[in-house]
């Protein structure tokens, strides 16, 4: 170890700078991935932190479902389709008659249950004797683990199930019945270990659903034939019984009818008919015999003879009446009224005129006997018609009951004619029964399996795989604590000042010891010279990200710097390999290859890896002055093409410094850094090492540097409380190492 000589009187604690926490850098914005990440970059970020993970489950996921392929046994499916016709179908004169189509879909619903039920099944299981196949029947078998599980659960014996019931029911597992949506097609998917038993096993379903359904419209018919069979003879009776108590009441009731109507109306309407003639031949013979005999009354001419008495005698009467009338007015003229052809002439005529007189007397009483007769029938006739009108009152209150008889009648001749035309199609559809349905699509054998899905299962392999690692991932996110973000390292910080320094693309050797778990924890002099590399090329390259991380890094501590003062930064972290030496040259280089005059104090006693490196012909028996500058100045190492000046303090052991000899460290490095414009010390970690916070008392400026998942919260809160008393001056922090 170095040697530490103490001097007496040496100048009081003098602190070379004023701590300062800069307004401007309260209010600086956050840097990309503070607060301004979103949730989905945070979500993108800790599915690339545990890519690894997502990966391996993925792989396994995929690897599983191969195992499951190559030994899952291949099954094949057949499908047969049906049309269900749902239209009725009646027999008409032999001939069968379709009905108008249903709009109600459930005879449609009804029959996928139907083809599932275990009337179908059992047919199929008969008709192919799948009660003795191996695959649809197999025997129990007793193996050891049933025997152990039998040991371990006390359960009874599962009774021996019937093979043909337990045919059935492996069968029912094996057929998926489905309708396509709003038509009346129904599809049958029959699975079975081989693709001609699929298909014949398809085939037998459908072909005993049609066969179950002819003999159930069979059976029907003739159940309802016996039934109507039966009926009729009941009816039969009904229609007689009915008849004989109408007839029986006509006869009671003296109800008689004849051409389809009740004699006692006919008569009636006859009697009617007769009367109304009667009272015409009564008023025409009563005229007649009114003129008679007022013809009687006056003296008879010829001319004054009515036309209702002018029979042939009168017309031959009166033709010689005119003709001696003639005569006499002719003589009249000529002769006198005494000569005797006058005379004889109107002796004539009078004789004439006597004859018709004789003959009117006649006619009259003959007219007046014809009168006689007619009032008499007129008379009768209406006394018929009367008793017949008091027949008809009777007969009509009688119809009252015997239209009730005949109504009886007549529906139970009714109900009798349906029976027998019901009987006849029942009678018809027993010959004839036609199914519901016909084969649209006839099964056939499939041409590779349907069980299992290639794709099906590499994709639910592949997804459940990725779904896994997803998971894994967000839950190892959430119970890590270590600090990934700027965001998380924030709210910590008075300021709220966080940078970010991304990942060096250093070459594969420093990446090999940086991610080894069992390799030593060190820093190998080949990591300082590719980030020194990377700090002074210009060019854009890989390195561009990392120096302008520290550019910018630079640029923010160097604006609290005062013109004329000297400006000292303190590096620390929480724990050891985070990045903290790193940044510390990183910084230092960049400033002094700008042209500024930059020292870099190697303060970290535990790992002192810059002066190990840049420092090693530095004697470590040199005697050491804490508060002589001369003496300080002369352990200096300056790097001659950068102008970077290395105080490796390390080599004294800061942890075996008592209070006054710290005191004194500060007195001489205050007087030392006046020829320096900044200055940075590399604390290192602090939760390891806490010696050089003896220092701390001599730092502007505070800065926390963390590694990218390298410190917990907790860590990170420790940190903070045993820099209290800097609290004021701790102004952000620094994440390095970011991917």
């Amino acid at each position: 170890m170095v040697q530490i000589v103490p001097r007496l009187g040496s100048a009081p604690f003098q602190k070379f700078g004023r701590p300062l926490v800069h307004p401007a850098i309260a209010s600086a914005p956050q840097p990309a991935g503070a607060e301004g990440m979103t949730d989905i970059d945070g979500l993108l970020q800790i599915l690339r932190r545990n890519l690894w993970r997502i990966v391996l489950a993925t792989l396994a996921g995929v690897i599983l479902s191969l195992a499951y392929l190559s030994v899952a046994k291949p099954m094949y499916t057949a499908t047969a389709s049906l049309f269900v016709d749902p239209r009725a179908r009646k027999i008409v004169s032999e001939e069968i008659v379709q009905g108008g189509v249903a709009s109600d879909l459930a005879l449609v619903e009804s029959q996928v249950s139907i083809l599932t039920s275990d009337a179908v099944l059992g047919r199929v299981v008969k008709d192919l004797q799948l009660d003795k196949d191996e695959e649809y029947a197999p025997k129990p078998r007793q193996g050891l683990l049933s025997r152990i599980k039998e040991l371990i659960v006390a359960r009874p014996p599962a009774p021996d199930l019937d093979p043909t019931v337990q045919a059935i029911n492996t069968l029912a597992d094996s057929i998926k019945v489905k309708r396509a949506q709003k038509t009346y097609v129904v599809d049958v998917d029959v699975t079975a270990s081989s693709p001609i038993m699929a298909q014949r096993v398809a085939q037998a379903v459908v072909d005993a659903y049609l066969a179950d359904q002819t003999a159930a419209k069979t059976t029907e018919a003739k159940r309802a034939n016996a039934l109507i069979d039966a009926r009729l003879g009941e009816l039969r009776q009904q229609v007689r019984d009915a008849e004989t108590r109408a007839d029986e009441f006509k006869r009671a009731n003296r109800i008689l009818t004849s051409e389809g109507g009740i004699i006692t109306e006919q008569q009636l309407s006859k009697l009617n008919t007769e009367l109304i003639t009667a009272r015409a031949v009564a008023a025409e013979s009563k005229a007649r015999n009114d003129q008679i005999l007022s013809s009687l009354k006056t003296e008879p001419g010829a001319e004054s003879l009515p036309d209702a008495v002018r029979s042939g005698l009168i017309q031959k009467l009166r033709e010689q009446y005119s003709q001696v009338a003639r005569r006499e007015a002719a003589l009249s003229s000529q002769l006198q009224p005494r000569h005797p052809v006058l005379v004889e002439v109107r002796s004539q005529l009078a004789e004439v005129k006597a004859q018709i007189k004789a003959e009117l007397k006649r006619v009259a009483t003959a007219a007046q006997a014809e009168h006689q007769i007619a009032e008499n029938r007129e008379r009768e006739l209406a006394a018929q018609l009367e008793r017949a009108k008091e027949e008809v009152r009777r007969t009509d209150t009688a119809q009252i009951k015997l239209r009730e008889l005949e109504q009886e009648v007549t529906a139970s001749r009714e109900l009798l004619k349906l029976f027998l035309a019901r009987a006849k199609e029942t009678q018809e559809q027993q010959n004839v029964s036609t199914p519901d349905a016909r084969i649209i699509t006839p099964p056939s054998v499939p041409a590779k399996p349907s069980k299992p899905l290639t794709w099906l299962i590499l994709s639910l392999g592949l997804i459940g795989g990725l779904g896994l690692g997803l998971a894994s991932a967000l839950i190892s996110d959430h119970f890590d604590t270590t600090v990934r973000t700027a965001a998380g390292l924030a709210p910590g910080l008075p300021a709220q000042t966080v940078a970010s320094v991304p990942m060096l693309n250093a070459p594969r050797r420093a990446l090999w010891h940086r991610w080894r778990r069992n390799a030593p924890a060190r820093v190998e002099a080949a990591q300082f010279s590719d980030l020194l590399t990377a700090v002074a090329d210009y060019n854009d390259g890989p390195h561009t990200p990392y120096r302008q991380s520290i550019l910018r890094l630079l640029t923010r501590v160097k604006a609290h710097q005062r013109p004329g003062c000297p400006y000292c930064v303190f590096l620390t972290s929480p724990t050891a390999q985070s990045g903290n030496s790193a940044t510390a040259l990183a910084l230092a280089y960049a400033a002094a290859i700008s042209g500024e005059r930059i020292l870099l104090i190697d303060a970290t006693s535990s790992r002192p890896d810059l002066s190990n490196i840049f420092a090693s012909s530095l004697e470590h028996k040199t005697a050491v002055v804490l508060d002589n500058k001369d003496h300080l100045a002369g352990l200096i190492k300056r790097d001659s093409r950068s102008g970077l000046s290395l105080l490796p303090l390390a080599f004294v052991d800061l942890r075996t410094l008592k209070s006054p000899q710290r005191r004194r460290l500060i007195a001489g490095l205050n007087s030392l850094v006046q020829s320096y414009d900044l200055v940075l010390i590399d604390a290192g970690a602090v939760l390891d090492d806490e010696s050089a916070l003896s220092l701390l008392p001599a730092a502007d400026e505070v800065l926390l540097v963390t590694r990218y998942a390298g410190s917990t919260r907790g860590e990170i809160a420790q940190t903070l409380e045993v820099l209290d008393s800097a609290r004021d001056r701790l102004t952000g922090a620094i994440l390095t190492m970011k991917t």
